[in-house]
C-alpha cells in the first residue's frame, strides 16, 4: 500500500494537506488549519499517527 502525499499553500498562503491511497483514490487525511493553529497541529499529527497504525495493522493482516 502506497500513498501520495499532496501538500501545497492555498491563495491565503494557508497550508493545506492531503494525504491519498495511491490504490484507492481515497483520501485518508485532508488537512487544513483554522484559527488555532497549534490545536489544528496536534490534529494533524493525531490522523498521521491513526493512519500509521491502520498500516501496520493492515500489513500485518496480509499473508507474508
Amino acid at each position: 500500500m502506497g500513498y501520495d502525499i499532496r501538500a501545497w499553500l492555498d491563495r491565503d498562503g494557508t497550508p493545506q494537506l492531503q494525504i491519498i491511497d495511491i490504490e484507492s483514490g481515497d483520501v485518508h487525511v485532508a488537512w487544513a488549519p483554522r484559527k488555532h493553529r497549534s490545536r489544528e497541529l496536534k490534529s494533524l499529527f493525531h490522523e498521521l499517527m491513526l493512519l500509521s497504525v491502520r498500516e501496520k495493522l493492515t500489513r500485518q493482516r496480509q499473508p507474508g
